[in-house]
C-alpha cells in the first residue's frame, strides 16, 4: 500500500512537472497588461513568445481584435468557423480552403520565438496583468483560461464576452479594495 501512495505521489509530481513544461511550449500564451481602464478606454500592451516587444491597444475589442490576428498568424487555436461572403464564387472558395489549410499548417513551423516564456511572463501592467491561454476557438468565439496575476486567480471562460466580464469584474474589484 506504501508503494502505491508513494508511486502516487511521484505521479502528481511529474504531471505537475510536465504540465509546467507544456505551458512553457504553448505557443497561445499572451500577457494582457493594463496600463489604465476606465468604462469607455482601456489602454495597454499584450506580449507573446513570437514577438520581440509589445503589442499596444487603446480598447479591449482592438485587443482581441490583435490577439485574433495573432492566432490567425500562427493558426493556432485552429478557428472552427470561417469568414463567409455572398459576393464569392463558391467553386473559388473551395479550392482556396484547401490551398489555404495546407498553408496554415506550416504557418506555426515559419514562426520563431524572439522571447522565452519566462520573459514575456515578467511583462506587468500598471493597473493589472492577466496571463490569457485560449484553447479553442470555438462557435465563433474563444475559450479557455485567463489568470490574474495581481489577485492570484485563475478562471476559465466559455467566450470572448465572459473574459471581459472577468477583466472588468477584477478592475473594479482591484478599485473597491484601492477605494476608489
Amino acid at each position: 500500500m506504501e508503494g502505491c501512495l508513494r508511486l502516487a505521489e511521484c505521479w502528481l509530481d511529474m504531471e505537475a512537472k510536465e504540465r509546467e513544461r507544456l505551458v512553457w511550449q504553448c505557443p497561445n500564451i499572451v500577457v494582457l497588461c493594463i496600463d489604465s481602464y476606465g468604462r469607455q478606454q482601456q489602454k495597454g500592451r499584450f506580449y507573446h513568445q513570437y514577438m520581440a516587444g509589445p503589442v499596444c491597444f487603446s480598447s479591449l475589442i482592438a485587443a482581441f481584435k490583435q490577439m485574433d490576428d495573432f492566432y490567425d498568424e500562427i493558426a493556432f487555436p485552429y478557428p472552427s468557423v470561417r469568414m463567409r461572403s455572398f459576393f464569392v464564387d463558391r467553386n473559388a472558395v473551395g479550392q482556396v480552403l484547401t490551398e489555404g489549410q495546407k498553408q496554415m499548417e506550416y504557418k506555426r513551423k515559419d514562426r520563431v520565438k524572439m522571447e522565452t516564456f519566462h520573459d514575456v511572463a515578467g511583462h506587468r501592467g500598471d493597473d493589472a496583468t492577466f496571463v490569457i491561454r485560449v484553447q479553442y476557438r470555438q462557435h465563433a468565439s474563444w475559450q479557455g483560461e485567463v489568470t490574474w496575476i495581481d489577485g492570484q486567480k485563475k478562471e476559465y471562460f466559455r467566450s470572448a464576452l465572459e473574459l471581459v466580464r472577468l477583466i472588468d469584474g477584477a478592475l473594479c474589484e482591484k478599485g473597491e479594495a484601492a477605494g476608489r
